[in-house]
C-alpha cells in the first residue's frame, strides 16, 4: 500500500520561472534566493532578492502572492510581493520583529484571510504579534507574550491549530510546549497549563496530524527524541509515547532539526544534525509512530525539509554543505536520493510556489 498521496499539481512553471523560493545564513546566503529549471531540467538557485542578512524562514501568503522573511540574526521581518508570472520579488517592507533571533512564524490561515502572523524567538523566549497590513504586508509586532519566568527561554516554533482556536508554542530552554486560546476579537492570547517534558528534552518544532486535530508530534533537540502527544479542544496537553529519533546503539553527538508529516498522516520524517541522516517513522491507523528507519542526509547539517507540491519528493536544506538535495518517496520504501544537488548558500528553508 503506497505512504505517498498525490496533492494538486503546482501550475507548471516555465525554464527560468522560479518555482519555489530558499532562505539561508549569512554572510553567504546574500538574501532570498528563488529556485529555477533550465531547459535541460538542472535546478539552480539564482539570487532573487540581495538583502543583508539570514533569511532562514520564509512564508508564502495569499495564494503565493506574497512571501514573508524572517531575518535571524538582524532581528526582522520582511514582507515581499510575488510577481504571479514571472516569481519577481518586489521588497514592501522590512521591520524589527522586537525580539532577538526570530526563527519561526505562524500565521491564523484558517480564518479565511490571514489577519496576523505569530512569531517565535529563540533569543527572548518571545512570541510576538504582526498584524496583515490591507496589501498584504506584514507590520512590526505590536503586541508580545512574555516567556515563563525561570531559566533560560529560547522559543522555537510556534503554530496554529489547524481547527480550534488554539495556538502552540516550543520553549526550548524550559522544556515546556505551552498552549494558548486564540479568541476572536482582537484580545490577548489566553494561555493555559501546557505541557512540561522531562529536563533535557530542548523541545523544537511540532506537527499536527493531518487527519486527525487531536493527535501531534514533538521533535526535541536536545533529547533527540520524537513524542507523541494527544490534545483536546479545551486545549488539554496528554503525553502518549517518546521514541528516539537515532538509531539503536547510537553513540555521539547530534541535535534534531525538522520535523514533518506526510498529508495522509501515515509518515513522518525527522532530521538529525551531526549524525546528518533522515529519520522516518511509520504511522499506525490509529496515529502512533514506530522506526521505519533512516538514510543519509547526502551532505552536513539537515536544518529543515519540505515536501514537494506532489508529495513524491522531499527537499532537504543542508546549512554547512550549501546545498540542496532532493530525495524521492516511493510508496512505503525510505526515501530514495535522486542524484541532484543543489547549490544554495548557508541552506536553510524552501518554500514551494
Amino acid at each position: 500500500m503506497s505512504l505517498t498521496t498525490t496533492l494538486p499539481s503546482a501550475p507548471a512553471r516555465l525554464p527560468g520561472v522560479p518555482f519555489a523560493f530558499a532562505g539561508g545564513y549569512g554572510p553567504h546566503c546574500g538574501g532570498v534566493h528563488a529556485l529555477v529549471r533550465e531547459n535541460g531540467g538542472r535546478v539552480w538557485a539564482r539570487l532573487a532578492a540581495p538583502l543583508e542578512g539570514s533569511p532562514t524562514w520564509l512564508h508564502l501568503a495569499e495564494g503565493g502572492r506574497r512571501l514573508h522573511a524572517l531575518f535571524e540574526d538582524s532581528h526582522e521581518l520582511a514582507s515581499f510581493a510575488v510577481d504571479p508570472d514571472d516569481g519577481a520579488l518586489t521588497l514592501m517592507s522590512r521591520v524589527a520583529t522586537g525580539g532577538t533571533l526570530p526563527v519561526h512564524l505562524a500565521f491564523d490561515d484558517n480564518a479565511g484571510r490571514a489577519r496576523e502572523a505569530w512569531i517565535a524567538h529563540y533569543g527572548d523566549g518571545s512570541v510576538r504579534r504582526a498584524v496583515v497590513e490591507s496589501d498584504g504586508a506584514l507590520r512590526a509586532p505590536d503586541r508580545s507574550i512574555a516567556p515563563r519566568p525561570g531559566a533560560e527561554p529560547h522559543a522555537h516554533m510556534v503554530r496554529r491549530h489547524p481547527r480550534w482556536p488554539l495556538m502552540l508554542a516550543t520553549d526550548l530552554g524550559h522544556d515546556l510546549l505551552r498552549v494558548w486560546r486564540v479568541d476572536e476579537g482582537g484580545e490577548m492570547p489566553i494561555e493555559l497549563e501546557g505541557l512540561s517534558l522531562p529536563p533535557g528534552s530542548g523541545p523544537r518544532h511540532v506537527v499536527f496530524h493531518p487527519r486527525d486535530a487531536g493527535q501531534l508530534y514533538l521533535l526535541n533537540e536536545a533529547a533527540n527524541a520524537l513524542d507523541w502527544l494527544g490534545l483536546d479542544e479545551a486545549g488539554r496537553l496528554t503525553h502518549r509515547l517518546r521514541l528516539s529519533s537515532l538509531p539503536a546503539g547510537f553513540e555521539g553527538l547530534s541535535y534534531a532539526s525538522d520535523l514533518l508529516v506526510t498529508p495522509d498522516g501515515r509518515r513522518l520524517f525527522a532530521l538529525n544534525r551531526l549524525h546528518d541522516a533522515i529519520a522516518v517513522f511509520d504511522l499506525a491507523a490509529d496515529g502512533r509512530p514506530s522506526w521505519r528507519g533512516e538514510v543519509w542526509a547526502q551532505g552536513s547539517y539537515p536544518r529543515s525539509a519540505t515536501l514537494s507540491p506532489d508529495g513524491h519528493e522531499l527537499w532537504v536544506s543542508l546549512q554547512r554543505s550549501h546545498q540542496l538535495c532532493v530525495f524521492r518517496l516511493d510508496g512505503e520504501a525510505l526515501p530514495r536520493f535522486d542524484g541532484h544537488f543543489i547549490a544554495m548558500p548557508g541552506a536553510a528553508c524552501v518554500v514551494f510556489r
